[in-house]
Parts: C-alpha cells; structure tokens; sequence
C-alpha cells in the first residue's frame, strides 16, 4: 500500500510539473502527507515524505531531527539514523536532542566517555536535568554503582523542578514520566534486596502512579 501510494504521488507530481504552481503543490502535497500520516502514527510514509522535503530544503534542521527520531525510535533503522543526527549536526552543532541521539549510538559502541562527553554537553546547552540521569545510566552499564547512586542522590537530594521524559514501555511504545519517578526506579533497579527494591518502586509509584516499567519490575519480584 505505501509503495503503491508513493508511485501514484510521484506520477502526479512529475506530470504536473511544467509550471511554478505545480511545482509549489507538489511542495504543498508533501508537507501535507508528511502532518496527516504523522498524525495517523504512519512512520514509514512519514520518512519518505520527509525526504521529499529535505531534498528541497537540505538546510532545515527540524527536518533532520524528525528523521532521526523515526529512524532511531519508530523504525529502528540505526544506520540511517546515524546519517541524518550526523547531517543535522553539521548545521547545528548545539542541537541538543541531535547529541543526546548521537551520544546513545556512541553508547551503542560502548563508547561510554566518548557518550559522557556529549551528555555533559547537551545538558549545558539545555538544562535539561534528564541528561543528567543518562550519565548516570551511563556508570550503571559500566557497572559502576557508586558513581551512579552519587549523580541519581544528588538529583533526589535537590530542590528538582517537574520534567517530564518518555520512558520505553517496549520496542514501539512509551509513556512521559516524571524524572524524579524515573530516578527512584533506578535506585529499585540496582538494589541488593527484595525489601529496598520495593522501598524505591513505592517511591516510584507514589510520584507516578501509571508508571508501567515499574510495575513490570513489580511483577517480576512477586514471580521471584
């Protein structure tokens, strides 16, 4: 069906395309198909009519950072994502939602300072406190307890403003989260006892009562 849909769309263009008002429809039917299949959550169609539109505008950066969502989060095409966060990267070295992709495919490598590095960066640039719970994670995949507990207390320990982030429910799904929910999970996540888990995830819950990973964790403690 998509193939179809983009061969009829490219027939129509092409013969249409003899004078300046074709061409600006042609632009128009694009950007059209690109916010109605967005809205129907149809990625696959979303990106190739993103890319009919960066061939016109090689020079829109929001562009780039869409495309590497979809590739990187919708469709997991990891390569084709590295692609457009190095591209979009080129027009602006401080985009911060392109380093924070880049530094997760760094991660991706193990290349954990290399990640660091770029999520230190991002955080200056942004303010954002969730880059600060990513270097965290960072030390909790090198297996380094200490230095995790030590940035995840400092954030539970401030005075930490609301933000919200997108936690995985699985490959295709997520829900916004509060970060500080998020950071109590992680502390159930590392802890060496059934009691303390279940502290941390009490915690969690009490902060964002829908969470869903946390009730998987939940559920996988009762199993044990």
């Amino acid at each position: 069906m998509i193939r179809l849909f983009f061969s009829i769309l490219v027939a129509l263009t092409v013969f249409s395309a003899c004078s300046p008002a074709a061409k600006e429809e042609k632009k128009n039917t694009w950007q059209e198909v690109y916010q109605n299949v967005t809205k129907n959550h149809d990625y696959i169609t979303a990106i190739v009519a993103l890319n009919q539109l960066i061939i016109k505008d090689t020079a829109n950066e929001q562009h780039y950072d869409s495309l590497a969502t979809f590739y990187l989060k919708k469709v997991q095409n990891y390569q084709a994502g590295k692609i457009m966060v190095d591209k979009g990267l080129a027009l602006n070295p401080n985009n911060f939602q392109l380093i924070e992709y880049k530094s997760l495919l760094l991660l991706a490598d193990g290349k954990f300072s290399d990640a660091r590095a770029l999520l230190q960066k991002a955080y200056d640039l942004s303010k954002k406190n969730k880059y600060k719970y990513m270097i965290a994670t960072t030390y909790a995949n090198e297996n380094n307890r200490v230095e995790f507990e030590k940035i995840i207390d400092e954030m539970l320990n401030s005075n930490m403003p609301s933000e919200k982030v997108e936690a995985m429910i699985d490959n295709t799904s997520s829900q916004m989260v509060e970060l500080k929910a998020m950071c109590y999970l992680g502390k159930a996540k590392i802890s060496l006892d059934k009691t303390t888990m279940l502290k941390y995830i009490d915690s969690t819950l009490k902060i964002q009562p829908d969470y869903q990973e946390a009730f998987y964790i939940l559920d996988e403690i009762k199993k044990r």
